[in-house]
């Protein structure tokens, strides 16, 4: 069974076969399930920029979360089209400290990510100390990362998920989209090594973002990502606010596929970076608080490119469309790029 027939069923429209439709528009809308061909190039003006343009505002990143008890782990593959980049997060729960943080600035072939998160595809980081792969094949999705001090071995079983959201969305600007894929509630076995710590991962749930887009210049959102177990359900969640217009990728996962959230505010205060963030849906069924444990920050200022950026990583508990969440680990963002 693939991550496209491991699908229960869902309220959304099933991914179309394409990504872009008949007039060479992308289609736009929340799915669920894979799309049939992510391929850009079927696209036509004004969603086909030249070369050199494309080089500028085409971005791609592939970013895994997963947590347990014990700690909590993200890992990212970042092609902004001129420059590479990546994330790897080891926090500590116990002792509330960031083990590894890292995110290098690298030149743009340090990065190759594929333009579908399909089977074959892959994600691969290599730079100075580093070298992280995101691989798929066979509904299995296998993660390797030997990054400073930090050794990641991670088995994925995508088959044993439900199917994922795909969100396609414009963005400010003509031309400009977003395409996405979250994919959730896949069992995770391995391990992750910082230092003289071990943290087994046995059975935990983890989450995947795919994004690939012809974004603005200017790039804003608040995000909350969560993928994990309440009591006997499995829930997972993906809000974000500022960056997608439409239908945008708010969407909700209860023991089945996504379900749409509708829109979703984020209310936190920016300069405490460990105070609680609320999030509420318009129609009131989504009412959560998000409590941060610790957090990464960073900024980069090169004056004609710009990344500012706070992720806490915490706890979620509230309302999710009838379930109570009571501690339910994830991470959370507040990010401004200029790029």
């Amino acid at each position: 069974m693939s991550e496209a027939t491991a699908a229960l069923p869902s309220p959304l429209p099933p991914a179309p076969a394409k990504l872009a439709g008949e007039d060479g528009a992308p289609h736009s809308g929340l799915f669920a399930g894979v799309l049939g061909d992510a391929g850009f190039a079927e696209l036509r003006a004004p969603y086909a920029p030249s070369f050199l343009e494309r080089r500028l505002i085409e971005k791609k990143w592939q970013y895994l979360f997963v947590a347990t008890h014990e700690m909590m782990f993200s890992l990212a593959i970042i092609d902004t089209g001129y420059l590479a980049s990546g994330i790897c997060a080891v926090f500590d729960r116990g002792s509330r400290r960031l083990l590894a943080d890292e995110n290098p600035v690298l030149p743009s072939i340090s990065a190759q990510i594929g333009d579908a998160p399909a089977d074959g595809s892959s994600a691969r980081l290599i730079g100075p100390g580093l070298r992280a792969t995101i691989q798929r094949a066979g509904g299995r999705i296998s993660v390797r990362a030997s990054w400073g001090h930090t050794d990641v071995e991670l088995e994925l079983d995508a088959r044993e998920s439900p199917a994922p959201l795909t969100a396609i969305a414009p963005v400010a600007g003509a031309g400009r989209f977003d395409f996405t894929q979250k994919t959730v509630l896949v069992p995770a076995e391995g391990e992750v090594r910082c230092g003289n710590a071990t943290f087994p991962v046995r059975g935990e749930l983890a989450g995947l973002d795919y994004t690939h887009g012809f974004l603005a210049r200017e790039t804003a959102w608040r995000w909350a990502f969560a993928t994990g177990r309440a009591g006997a359900r499995r829930v997972a969640f993906n809000f974000s606010e500022g960056f997608l217009q439409g239908q945008g990728e708010n969407a909700i996962w209860i023991d089945s596929g996504p379900q749409p959230a509708g829109k979703i505010s984020f209310t936190f205060d920016g300069a405490a970076p460990l105070s609680p963030w609320r999030i509420r849906s318009e129609d009131g069924s989504v009412d959560l608080v998000f409590q941060p444990e610790g957090y990464r920050a960073q900024t980069i200022d090169l004056k004609l490119i710009l990344s500012k950026y706070l992720q806490p990583f915490g706890t979620f508990s509230g309302r999710l469309n009838g379930v109570q969440l009571d501690g339910l680990a994830g991470v959370a963002e507040d990010h401004a790029a200029r790029w």
